[in-house]
């Protein structure tokens, strides 16, 4: 298998450990290094181009892996506009291409995180996104208490959008949001179904992103100490998983990390039989560093828990 490797400060290939897991098959490689970006909480990549969010910054993210030059997309102004205190910031979460924009989602964890941004691709211009109402509707339909609502993953599946509720609250909700249709301001219809994810070594695990190949969402989980969509607790790994999108049941599931809280992941061409990821990590610290790793899975192979 081979590798493409970026040193973005040497220009030089980056030599870091490589996880192999023999017994269910995947490959786990940090890839490449960005500086300039902290607690990185999603990713998508496209011909080349990365785009991330950080859950404590105003800005959209864009770097080009021909060239490796980080530019910034200011969302919105602010006295801070990173390392943003966690009580005013907007709490970027999700994000997805669809068309010709870029799309990036508060949590809606709290008022102030209830809204988005559409950038053009075309000319950067940048649409303002409230989501109050498309929130709110999500927690009746869902019957879903403002201290378990937390949407930490999108993703655009033909003409409909689909939203990840993060089980880290209480009641630990993992659900699957289906917003019918283009809109997501008004005249929008919805759908959403409870996912069950596995309880490992006493770990619960909640949704954290999602990318889709095909009819299949692939996504990531973490687990962390603590039950608050608000406050961060300790670290207890990550898990890798994959859903049907016709039946909407649950495929398999993979832990991928015991000790690493990735918080993005977006679909990446595969080099041999299966299907290859891009995934970012949030650290929970202050560095100004985001790693980007390289996840393989085989295509035909079984790795449920």
């Amino acid at each position: 298998m081979h590798w493409n490797k970026i040193d973005i400060e040497r220009g030089k290939p980056l030599l870091t450990e490589l996880f192999y897991n023999t017994m269910n098959g995947f490959y786990l490689q940090a890839l490449l290094k960005i500086i300039g970006i902290s607690a990185a909480s999603g990713i998508t990549y496209s011909n080349g181009l990365i785009h991330l969010v950080s859950d404590n910054g105003n800005y959209l993210y864009e770097y080009p892996m021909a060239t490796g030059q980080l530019t910034r997309h200011l969302l919105r102004d602010g006295a801070q506009t990173e390392q943003v205190a966690k009580a005013q910031k907007m709490d970027f979460e999700a994000i997805v291409e669809r068309n010709d924009a870029v799309f990036v989602f508060g949590s809606g964890s709290t008022p102030a995180r209830e809204v988005g941004f559409a950038v053009s691709k075309a000319d950067r211009r940048i649409d303002t996104l409230q989501l109050h109402d498309l929130y709110e509707a999500m927690r009746l339909v869902a019957g879903i208490a403002p201290d378990d609502f937390n949407i930490e993953g999108a993703a655009a599946y033909g003409t409909d959008w689909l939203f990840l509720n993060r089980g880290n609250g209480p009641s630990g909700r993992n659900v699957l949001f289906t917003v019918h249709g283009p809109n997501l301001t008004k005249n929008f219809q919805l759908a959403f179904d409870e996912i069950e994810l596995p309880l490992i070594d006493g770990l619960s695990f909640g949704f954290s992103d999602a990318t889709i190949v095909g009819n299949t969402l692939y996504f990531i989980a973490t687990a962390e100490a603590g039950q608050s969509t608000y406050h961060d607790g300790q670290v207890g790994g990550s898990l890798f998983g994959a859903i049907d999108l016709e039946s909407r049941k649950l495929l398999s599931t993979q832990v991928i990390s015991r000790s690493q809280k990735f918080e993005g992941i977006t679909s990446y061409p595969a080099e041999s039989d299966g299907v290859s990821f891009l995934l970012c990590e949030d650290n929970d610290n202050a560095t100004d560093t985001a790693t980007v790793y390289r996840l393989d899975v085989p295509l035909c192979r079984s790795y449920v828990n």
